[in-house]
């Protein structure tokens, strides 16, 4: 592991080149981008990457809590820039910030789940699970910056299908601050580390990027939803895309059915909407093309897709 001084150091720099670069204009952006997908031009290309270095930045800065240390982070948020910025076509009716969010949550999150796989040596699924919903269920529940009682940690496993553990760990994980960003930096020493990462509020280039993504992915549940029939339909929005997802049973009582059967029909509705998602992300022009199912659907993605 990397001293903390030299995290420290990296992840100044870093955001000192980053905060060095303007955003493009649209004009800008599309011009550069035919300059490096048509010439090849190595020139457009950086152009291109140091213009969203800060999103990158800003994206690591938001997994800090992660328990890896912050240096790198950002790197792996810039190879996902990187790779974004060698795919991107600018014909294709969005813009690079957009795209560029796609790749660089990819390339962290993996970097994240796979490091906590290694060391914990626990369920990857679950892992993903909780990674993405502990802060989303918390807030349901009312649970707001404080440890929760064991009741409430319960609750939150049974909620996500965890155990206990895995819960009480992953919110230690996001509790417990990264001792590399307390170190002093700067010349006097008068600074720490954690003052050189973005702050909390929304860049212009984060909310541009993000109005992009909640755009495309609405697009793709009501376009998902159309492959449904009613009941299928009514099933899965009850059980997938409702801020509170009704039980089984509430809804096998609705049907006249049993629970076994409306979880097969939630599971095959499920399935298709995968299937046409998946066919669009790689067929159309709205989403970067290779990515994930999960990053595309979520299991819980009404908020998402549907808000």
């Amino acid at each position: 592991m990397a001293h903390y001084g030299e995290s420290a150091d990296v992840l100044r720099t870093f955001t000192a080149q980053a905060n060095r670069y303007p955003m493009l204009l649209p004009e800008q952006e599309a011009q550069l981008a035919r300059d490096w997908t048509e010439r090849q031009d190595r020139r457009a290309f950086d152009k291109l990457v140091r213009s969203h270095m800060r999103l990158a930045v800003k994206v690591a800065g938001k997994y800090a809590r992660s328990g890896l240390p912050v240096a790198d982070l950002v790197s792996e948020a810039n190879i996902g820039l990187v790779k974004a910025v060698q795919r991107f076509d600018p014909t294709r009716g969005f813009r690079l910030a957009t795209y560029a969010l796609w790749w660089i949550r990819a390339e962290v999150q993996s970097f994240v789940l796979h490091n906590w796989s290694l060391l914990k040596g626990g369920n990857t699924a679950t892992l993903k699970r909780l990674f993405f919903n502990l802060r989303q269920t918390q807030r349901k529940l009312g649970i707001h910056d404080r440890v929760m009682s064991d009741a409430e940690a319960a609750l939150v496993a049974q909620t996500l299908s965890a155990s206990i553990e895995d819960v009480r760990e992953m919110e230690h994980r996001f509790a417990t601050p990264v001792s590399s960003l307390n170190v002093t930096v700067g010349e006097d020493g008068d600074h720490e580390a954690i003052d050189m990462l973005a702050d909390e509020t929304e860049s212009v280039e984060e909310l541009l990027a993000e109005k992009g993504e909640l755009t495309a992915r609405r697009a793709l549940m009501k376009d998902a939803l159309t492959q449904l029939g009613d009941r299928e339909r009514h099933i899965f929005a009850a059980r997938n895309l409702a801020d509170q997802p009704v039980t089984l049973e509430r809804l096998a009582q609705h049907y006249g059915v049993s629970k076994e059967r409306i979880r097969q029909i939630e599971s095959g509705a499920y399935k298709k909407v995968v299937r046409r998602v998946r066919s669009q992300v790689e067929a159309g022009p709205t989403l970067p093309p290779n990515l994930p199912p999960p990053l595309a659907l979520g299991r819980r993605a009404g908020a998402m897709a549907m808000a």
